[in-house]
C-alpha cells in the first residue's frame, strides 16, 4: 500500500493567509457602522434664496436642497420664509499664469467665487458672510482656441458643481442647524445624527 504525502506549497499558503486577512478586513469595515451620507433634513419648512433657479448653478443648488431636505420649500419670495440664503456675489475670473518666449499665453488660472450669507427670519446670522472658491489650471494653445473654450466651459461647470456641493454641506452642517434651533425652537424637529 502506498501512502501519498500531502505537501503544501508555500505560495499557496501565503495566498490563503492574504485571502483570510482580506475577508477579516471586509468584516471589520462592515461591522464598524460605516454608512453613506444620508439626507439631512433642515429645521425650517420654507427657505428663501435669491440664487436664480434658471441658471446651471442655481438649478443644481435648488435640486440638491430639495433632495437633501424634501420637507423644505425653496422659494424666490422672501415673505413667510423661515430662513434666507442670500447670494452676495458669484464671480468668474481668469488670469494668465504663464507665457511663452513670444509672449503668448500658455496657461490660464480659472477662478470661481461664491459669496453668501444665511439668516433666519428675525435676522439672526446662521452663516456669516462666507466665500467658497474653486480654482483650476487650463493649459492654452492658440491653435486649439475653440477646443480650449469648450474645455474652459467644462472646467467652470465642474467648479460650479464643486461649489454647489460645498454650499449644501455648509447649509446642512450641524452648527447651522443648532444655531437655527437656538433662536427658533422647533419641538417636533429632531436633528439627524
Amino acid at each position: 500500500m502506498q501512502t501519498q504525502a500531502h505537501v503544501i506549497n508555500p505560495f499557496a499558503k501565503r495566498i490563503h493567509l492574504l485571502l483570510a486577512v482580506g475577508i477579516l478586513l471586509c468584516l471589520l469595515i462592515a461591522g464598524c457602522g460605516f454608512k453613506m451620507r444620508q439626507p439631512i433634513p433642515l429645521p425650517f419648512t420654507k427657505l428663501y434664496t435669491n440664487i436664480p433657479q434658471n441658471s446651471a448653478f442655481g438649478s443644481r443648488v435648488w435640486r440638491a436642497l430639495q433632495a437633501n431636505s424634501p420637507g423644505t420649500v425653496i422659494t424666490e419670495e422672501a415673505a413667510g420664509a423661515e430662513a434666507m440664503l442670500i447670494q452676495e456675489g458669484f464671480n468668474r475670473a481668469q488670469r494668465e499664469i504663464s507665457l511663452d518666449a513670444q509672449g503668448k499665453v500658455e496657461e490660464y488660472e480659472l477662478n470661481l467665487v461664491l459669496t453668501f450669507t444665511m439668516t433666519d427670519s428675525q435676522g439672526n446670522e446662521l452663516i456669516p458672510t462666507s466665500r467658497i472658491s474653486a480654482t483650476r489650471q487650463l493649459p492654452y494653445d492658440e491653435d486649439d482656441a475653440a477646443a480650449k473654450q469648450e474645455e474652459m466651459s467644462l472646467l467652470y461647470s465642474d467648479m460650479e458643481k464643486s461649489i454647489a456641493d460645498r454650499l449644501i454641506r455648509r447649509i446642512t452642517s450641524p452648527d447651522v442647524i443648532t444655531t437655527y434651533l437656538e433662536h427658533n425652537p422647533s419641538p417636533g424637529f429632531v436633528p439627524a445624527q
